[in-house]
């Protein structure tokens, strides 16, 4: 099967999460970041998800998934370890046009989640198209070694720039030739050793005078 990569935009979406062991802990804080509305379905959580709970974080039913729970949501992950729940959800799921996954069963999912790597904003996803997420976890974990946090910084400074000459009124065009040539003049290598003066160096040299660290109101970590 091949799928389609996109990033969904989840911010105050509703979504659902079916179990509350150790795996759907993990798909709720990820739902969570993203600013998601998160339900959980589950007759007993761990304390993680508890405390998310107490928080007001998320909100919990604590009983078993039923039929029509899936009302109002676009989104739902089942996380359960009884298999015969989780078919349930991808059968209602299917039927309701709900997107849906199921942990570690890409045949019954609507999509499936990659590792991400995420440094910052920038973020890395890495699919087996379900073959084996585990592979895909060890791809990440080996990108990890080469991609640091100086690249979510470095994409910070790249962001502010952008924000700038656009509001310059300089051309799409002109914008992304002068993000290019950053990166690839070794902006990353800068931000990592902490050069401050070589960054505001190639920032005036490439993106023009009084572009600086301090114009931009980037710190150096």
């Amino acid at each position: 099967m091949s799928y389609y990569p996109v990033f969904l935009n989840l911010r105050e979406r509703p979504a659902l999460v079916v179990g509350g062991g150790d795996v759907a802990r993990g798909k709720i804080e990820g739902l969570v970041r993203t600013g998601a509305r998160v339900t959980v379905v589950a007759p007993l959580v761990v304390e993680t998800i508890h405390r998310l709970v107490a928080e007001g974080t998320v909100a919990l039913f604590a009983r078993a998934y039923a039929p029509g729970d899936l009302r109002g949501f676009q989104l739902v992950i089942a996380a359960t370890d009884d298999p015969e729940v989780n078919r349930s959800v991808a059968a209602d799921a299917e039927r309701s046009g709900v997107l849906v996954n199921v942990v570690d069963r890409a045949e019954l999912s609507s999509f499936i989640a990659p590792a991400v790597l995420a440094p910052g904003d920038l973020q890395l996803a890495v699919s087996t198209s379900g073959a084996s997420p585990s592979f895909a976890a060890f791809v990440r974990d080996r990108l990890r070694a080469d991609i640091g946090p100086e690249f979510g910084l470095a994409l910070s400074i790249l962001q502010r720039v952008r924000d700038r000459l656009r509001n310059e009124s300089r051309s799409n065009a002109d914008r992304r030739r002068i993000l290019r040539a950053l990166a690839e003049a070794g902006l990353v290598d800068r931000v990592r050793t902490k050069d401050r003066a070589g960054i505001d160096t190639l920032l005036a040299s490439l993106a023009g005078d009084g572009m600086t660290l301090a114009a931009l109101g980037v710190e150096l970590a």
